[in-house]
Order: C-alpha cells, then structure tokens, then sequence
C-alpha cells in the first residue's frame, strides 16, 4: 500500500457579462396583459444567447400589479447554462439603484427557452414614480456571470466529474459572499 500523497491545485474566477435593454414607449405596453412580455434582441453572455423580458402587468397572476423582469436562455432543447444572473434598473442620473430597483444576484441551471427572474420585481406604480421611468422609457441592465475553474493534478487521476464539483462548489462561495453585488 502506497501512502504517497498527490497534488492538486485549483483557481476559480467569475466571468461576468451584462446587457442593457431600454423600453421606449412604456405607455404603449401597459395593458398588454399578465403573462406577455416585451422582449430584448438576443445577445451573447456566458458563453450562450440570452435575451431580457420584461412584463409590465407581470409574469403571472401572482405578479399582477408588479412588473416583473427575466432572462431567458435563447437556444434549442439540449442547451444548458448554470449562470449567476440578476437584474437593476439603471437611474438616468447615473445614482447607484436603490434596494427596490435591484435584486440580489441568484444562481440557476438554465436549459433551452427557460426563463428566470423577478415575479415581483416592483411594485407597477412604485415604478411608475420613480426616477427611473423618465420620459416613456427605462432601462433594465441584467449581469449575467459564470464561474472559470481550472484544476491541475497528476496524471489521469483526477476523474471526470471533479471539473463539475469544483465548479459547484465555487458557486457557492461566490452566492455566500457577504455583500451580494455582482460588480463589473
């Protein structure tokens, strides 16, 4: 029996991308019922394309009265991203977003079509007041993020699934971090 010891190592780093998506016309999409959506021209983040939604009579019939904000993987059945994603309002004078403009960053497996994100992001007319509607419009920024590992051992000992519960593992210490920002 051989008691060598082996050595590995291991880095992690968040590779963070975000995407803003202004509405014109605000006015013109009230009314357009729970459940339907204005959607942003895909882009490209994480390695994937994504586009925003946002719903001004809100995603269901739980959100109505609020508006609601997602993201949503653009791609055939078989894609699949695990993705750091969140969502704020962008204030026309350039002021950081207050609390009920920007939601914490949330960690999520997302697989072809799928979208998530914010039933209740705020309150339909908080929103309406607020300086972030100026002038029929607004502008949502969504950060989408993704954790790079490499991990460097002997050989062929180190087996495949590894990769996968080095990656997992630095999600949650990016999510356990004390201040939930995502910055850029």
């Amino acid at each position: 029996m051989d008691n060598a010891a082996a050595a590995t190592s291991s880095a992690s780093e968040v590779s963070v991308s975000s995407h803003l998506f202004t509405v014109r016309g605000y006015a013109n999409t009230k009314g357009i019922g729970v459940g339907r959506s204005v959607e942003s021209p895909a882009f490209d983040a994480a390695g994937h394309r994504w586009s925003v939604a946002f719903y001004p009579d809100g995603e269901d019939q739980d959100a109505s009265g609020y508006v609601s904000v997602f993201v949503r993987l653009v791609g055939a059945a078989g894609d699949e991203a695990t993705v750091l994603y969140g969502f704020s309002l962008v204030d026309p004078t350039g002021a950081a977003p207050a609390a009920e403009a920007s939601k914490a960053p949330k960690v999520s497996t997302f697989r072809g079509g799928d979208g998530r994100g914010v039933g209740r992001f705020m309150d339909r007319r908080a929103f309406e007041a607020s300086p972030y509607l100026r002038d029929d419009c607004f502008t949502i920024k969504c950060v989408i993020g993704t954790v790079i590992t490499t991990t460097a051992a002997p050989g062929s000992e180190l087996r495949h699934g590894l990769g996968r519960l080095l990656v997992e593992d630095a999600w949650s210490d990016v999510v356990g971090g004390s201040s939930g920002e995502v910055s850029e």
